[in-house]
């Protein structure tokens, strides 16, 4: 009898899962957000490299010379109730642009069985909704334009485009428009001379929200060439140009070599609930001392960080390492929850910011210092490790001037440095409280100069080269406490 139930409720359930896909209730592609399948009637397109099997069962077939024009025929021929148009292994030939329509798929065999190489235009979606993009490559000017589209996906899609055009490889365009419900899955920006992803707009509204950045790459963006004009500051993830941006996601990216910044959202944009996570950048800030800026007349970098963000931005658990300027440029409004700096020249930058929160972060190995802040207001760190800064003119973390001080913050810390590096320097702060952990053999660790309310008396300065920690006595306490913390 329970056998009997138990296969019925098992049968009951695939009816009604079957139904659901039926009736397009579940999206294989996750998420929860719907976009056309492909199926049985997908328009199959050849290239002329393609096996023999494709070729005759393509309904077109492309000679490798303009073959933009029959996948355009078979987009068009989708029409308004569109479906799916699957591209055949091989290699097609592109020299105009591609426009594809709403309610369409345009699939590949996978990205390195599909490749789009074009010399001349580029695929652009416009004004439409309901697209599927996915599974090949593209290459030469071949970037992906996005402009005023909804509910658009993008996935296991790798570009490596040339410099012949402004914009990013992944370009989404808000014009007086609100754009949303857009995601970015295993995608890859590989030596691109422009951005990798770029999201941009203009008039008003030019509002972006919605999207998801899942497991996407942009790595050496602007790092060998790049467009002109503006090109100095090509990044990685341009988050937030021009646009404004709400309920954004970026979840395990990584932004490796960028001539300038890995992830970077420009100061005017209203950022609001923007999520990092698990994110990595490295090695950005390729752009050298001696570079010239045309735009702005100056000389080397002027980003050049792992992270520059600013507004209701949030991270959680990120990476950064051996960028050429801050690990973590933390403007107004930004929280950073576990993130920790491996060797970039600053591991987190404190400038012209307010109401920033930090907490379990780490600088380790900075080559100058681990926290430089300057005209900061309202800062609070807990459990900020600042470990063996390289430190510049023998400081290691360096707290305002009088003219740009630092005020109104608290600064909850672990530090450890030489006996040649001091651990905290500043001048002119108002309203600061230091606490935590010194350890160092540093005559002088904490000086701070031409102050008003700053208080020390919650630091413990201990001698010595062991990791810095707390309410660990050493010996059997310390093993337990490692031993706990382990299974927390």
């Amino acid at each position: 009898m329970i056998r009997n139930v138990v296969y019925g409720g098992f049968l009951a359930v695939l009816v009604i899962c079957a139904g659901m896909m039926v009736f397009g209730w579940l999206d294989p592609g996750g998420n929860d957000h719907t976009s056309p399948a492909p199926g049985d009637g997908a328009i199959l397109i050849a290239a002329h490299d393609s096996p023999g099997e494709s070729k005759e069962a393509a309904d077109y077939l492309c000679d490798g010379t303009a073959d933009q024009i029959e996948i355009q025929h078979a987009l068009n021929a989708l029409g308004s109730a569109g479906g799916t148009v699957a591209l055949a292994e091989g290699t097609f030939y592109l020299s105009g642009n591609l426009n594809v329509p709403g309610n369409a798929v345009l699939e590949g065999q996978g990205a390195d069985a599909t490749r789009l190489e074009w010399s001349a235009g580029f695929m652009q979606c416009r004004g439409v909704q309901e697209i599927l993009l996915r599974d090949f490559t593209t290459t030469g000017t071949g970037a992906i334009f996005i402009y005023n589209c909804d509910r658009v996906k993008v996935h296991n899609v790798t570009a490596t485009v040339d410099n012949s055009r402004w914009g990013g490889a992944f370009t989404l365009w808000a014009s007086n428009d609100v754009m949303e419900d857009i995601e970015f899955v295993n995608c890859r920006a590989v030596d691109c001379g422009r951005m990798g992803f770029m999201n941009d707009g203009e008039g008003s509204p030019r509002l972006i929200r919605d999207i998801r950045y899942i497991d996407c790459e942009a790595v050496n963006s602007g790092r060998y060439s790049r467009f002109s004009p503006y090109g100095e500051w090509t990044t990685g993830f341009a988050v937030a140009e021009n646009n404004d941006l709400a309920d954004a996601a970026l979840v395990g990216c990584v932004a490796e070599g960028s001539f300038e910044s890995g992830f970077h959202i420009e100061d005017a944009p209203e950022v609001t609930n923007l999520v990092f996570e698990n994110c990595i950048s490295r090695y950005n800030g390729q752009k050298s001392d001696g570079f010239y800026n045309p735009s702005e007349n100056t000389h080397g970098l002027h980003f050049g960080s792992g992270y520059w963000v600013q507004g209701e931005t949030t991270l959680y658990g990120c990476v950064s390492e051996g960028n050429g300027n801050a690990g973590f440029s933390v403007g107004p409004g930004v929280s950073l929850y576990n993130c920790t700096d491996d060797g970039s020249a600053v591991g987190f930058r404190l400038v012209d910011t307010r109401d920033t929160y930090l907490e379990d972060c780490t600088s380790r190995n900075a080559g100058a210092y681990a926290v430089y802040a300057l005209e900061a207001e309202n800062i609070a760190t807990k459990n900020l490790q600042m470990i063996d800064p390289g430190g510049v003119n023998g400081n290691g973390a360096f707290f305002g001037t009088v003219a740009h001080p630092v005020v109104a913050s608290r600064f909850d810390i672990v530090g450890r440095s030489g006996g040649d590096i001091r651990t905290i320097y500043g001048e002119g702060c108002r309203d600061i409280v230091f606490t935590g952990v010194i350890r160092t053999d540093h005559p002088e660790p904490v000086v701070v100069k031409r102050g008003d309310g700053v208080d020390t008396g919650g630091l413990e300065i201990l001698a010595g080269q062991e990791d810095p920690g707390r309410n660990c006595a050493g010996g059997l306490k310390c093993l337990l406490l490692r031993i706990i913390t382990v299974f927390l």
